[in-house]
């Protein structure tokens, strides 16, 4: 920014959540949210989760004592499904084919079935999620990287406002951010990474 003050102001300096926001605000009617989604951490999570908890379909994840302590073992399952890209359904089908491999293996049967019973919390969350006007930081990078896909006007008009791309601590980027660095980046050319 020294060598160059004129161009400071129109550089963008951002974490993936931050940047992802910022587009998730931009082009939220797309995507149906507010102009300024409440955003769920963690801890906002599983409160919503307890929320719902009559709700919840809980066999392998219920725990009368204490029932916070599993319910942020579900949080944890629907946040890697979102950096691995798996949105709701793509889950479903995923524990379904587990399932359906699992065969006699009654420890994998076990695994499957914790994993549909997963599924069942994912659409029930997402939807009381979605009820608040909320997202929550796995959003944060799975749906701008899935409107950037799938609306290609959008990417192109995003990668000439992106023209250079740096990114730092290369070596933590999971499915989904580089999911959404491809989109952006486009073919590679202006992309630089630091690992």
């Amino acid at each position: 920014t020294m060598a160059m003050p004129d161009a400071a102001p129109r550089l963008w300096i951002g974490t993936f959540h931050a940047f992802g926001l910022d587009l998730l605000r931009r082009h939220h009617d797309r995507l149906g949210l507010s102009p300024d989604p409440a955003l769920f951490d963690r801890s906002d999570a599983i409160a919503l989760l307890e929320e719902i908890l009559p709700t919840l379909p809980l066999v392998h994840y219920r725990n009368l004592w204490d029932p916070a302590m599993v319910l942020r073992d579900v949080v944890a399952a629907i946040s890697r499904a979102k950096d691995e890209m798996a949105d709701p359904t793509r889950y479903r089908a995923l524990a379904t084919a587990m399932r359906e491999a699992a065969g006699d293996d009654e420890a994998a049967q076990t695994a499957a079935s914790k994993c549909l019973e997963i599924a069942d919390i994912y659409d029930l969350y997402e939807a009381a999620k979605t009820q608040h006007g909320g997202v929550d930081f796995g959003d944060l990078i799975m749906r701008p990287a899935r409107l950037l896909e799938e609306d290609t006007a959008l990417r192109m008009a995003v990668q000439l406002r992106h023209r250079h791309v740096l990114v730092d601590e290369y070596q933590d980027v999971n499915r989904a951010s580089a999911r959404l660095l491809k989109a952006v980046a486009g073919d590679g050319e202006r992309l630089w990474v630091v690992g």
